[in-house]
């Protein structure tokens, strides 16, 4: 094996296996002191009598489909409708998405806590803007049109506010899970949201959380007006306000049980076009904000978590190139030379050669592997249970897939986003750099970034 061969699995192994230990004894931490804490806790939000005014925003782009559902989930939140301020905005769509709105505001909005908003195309992070102008809570979420919070989420979320008692804890980040998912495919991401929503609260113990889901993260209100809103020039709008609440020293939080429910992508094409966003929104951020990167004024955000990402988009792009080289390329030799042998049973099998132990270097790897996939298979299930979900709930097929295939995927959409944000590195405002210039621009960005 060559030599940069050797040095790029070595290093893999090394950072990976840091981490994941990192994680792991974090994990222990966080467990041992949630059981303690949860022993102790005594607080009850119904011991509030006057609950504050909280400001839903919910902006929705060609969502005729599930708005409703979404608006229902709003007004069956266990909270007084008058103290709820609900706010849609209906940027531009094209399809039913204003008349489903309108009608279901009719029907419900007898105590007048919920409104509408309407102007041409100017995309997500804009809309949020012109809505936060408008709203009256002390505390804001934002709902994306194709998510569902759960009743009890919002009493959950603002508990911690009052728990923590701190003027500088900024965001509460939720608890996602992907709805009701009917393919193979979104049974994947069925799996992954749990793993990603026990990584929140291991995250949230350092705090070092860098990212609001557009599912109902919850806002000091005060402070982000203060900050100056949500950014105009990023695709993942969402990911740049936490990184800017982190650069000014305020907290984040996640709170485990305040659980909505998205819609994940049934099928490949739209789910390219998510992950695609995701990342070069994720290396927009990483790149803007490339100061704090290690830097020890930040504590473990700049140490530990900054890191992580650098280090995710380098491996992301690793495990695409040694799965090429030692799965793909020797299953393709191979099977070449069972069609050359017209696929003769016995020796097509005992042709069987995948290289695998080129994936371990040496023996002596063996051990570190097993230990990463050990690790893997730990927080897979830690997962499970955190979120109160069955292992199996949707069956077994999706396991091995998720496991040992699906991150092979998700990197080489990662390694191909990498190379686009690369190629169009002129600024790291290509994407945004003529929302500023005119409405009409930002909606043909958000035309071709769906929410």
């Amino acid at each position: 094996m060559a030599d940069y061969q050797t040095i790029i699995l070595l290093g893999i192994y090394f950072v990976s296996l840091y981490f994941s230990l990192f994680l792991f004894l974090t994990y222990l931490e966080v467990y041992f002191r949630a059981k303690k804490e949860d022993a102790e806790n005594n607080f009850s939000f119904e011991s509030f009598v006057d609950f504050p005014i909280v400001s839903i925003l919910v902006p929705a782009y060609n969502e005729q489909d599930v708005v409703k559902k979404t608006l229902q989930s709003i007004f069956d939140l266990d909270y007084p409708h008058e103290k709820l301020d609900v706010i849609i905005i209906d940027d531009g769509s094209t399809d039913g998405t204003l008349e489903v709105a309108n009608k279901f505001i009719s029907k419900n909005n007898s105590k007048g806590f919920m409104k509408v908003i309407s102007h041409k195309n100017m995309g997500k992070a804009a809309s949020l803007n012109k809505a936060l102008e408008l709203v009256r809570g002390e505390f804001f979420a934002c709902l994306d049109a194709d998510s569902f919070v759960e009743k009890k989420s919002l009493k959950d979320m603002l508990s911690l506010y009052y728990q923590e008692n701190d003027p500088n804890l900024v965001i509460i980040t939720p608890a996602m899970k992907v709805d009701s998912p009917k393919t193979f495919l979104q049974r994947i991401q069925w799996m992954e949201y749990l793993v990603m929503i026990l990584l929140s609260r291991i995250s949230s113990f350092l705090d070092c959380l860098y990212v609001a889901p557009g599912p109902f993260s919850l806002y000091r209100t005060g402070v982000i007006k203060e900050l100056g809103g949500f950014d105009l020039e990023t695709v993942a709008e969402d990911q740049e306000i936490a990184y800017r609440v982190q650069k000014q020293n305020y907290r984040i939080k996640h709170c485990p049980t305040g659980y909505v429910h998205t819609t994940a992508p049934p099928n490949f094409y739209p789910f390219y076009r998510q992950r695609r966003r995701w990342y070069i929104g994720s290396m927009q951020c990483a790149y803007k904000y490339r100061g704090i990167i290690g830097n020890l004024s930040y504590g473990d955000f700049g140490l530990i978590q900054m890191c992580m990402n650098v280090f995710g988009f380098l491996f992301g792009g690793a495990a695409v190139f040694l799965s090429i080289k030692y799965l793909f390329l020797p299953f393709f030799e191979w099977l070449s030379g069972a069609f050359a042998i017209g696929f003769d049973f016995i020796p097509f099998l005992l042709s069987l050669d995948f290289s695998f132990r080129g994936l371990f270097v040496n023996l002596e790897l063996l051990l570190p592997f097993l230990v990463l996939l050990s690790l893997t298979l730990f927080f897979f299930l830690m997962a499970h249970k955190n979120s109160n979900e069955k292992l199996f709930k949707f069956g077994y097929l999706e396991v091995i897939p998720y496991l040992f295939v699906y991150f092979i995927l998700v990197g080489g959409i990662l390694l191909v986003s990498a190379l686009e944000f690369g190629v169009k590195q002129d600024s790291w405002r290509f994407w945004h750099r003529q929302t500023a210039e005119s409405s009409e621009n930002m909606g043909n960005r958000s035309k071709k970034f769906k929410w």
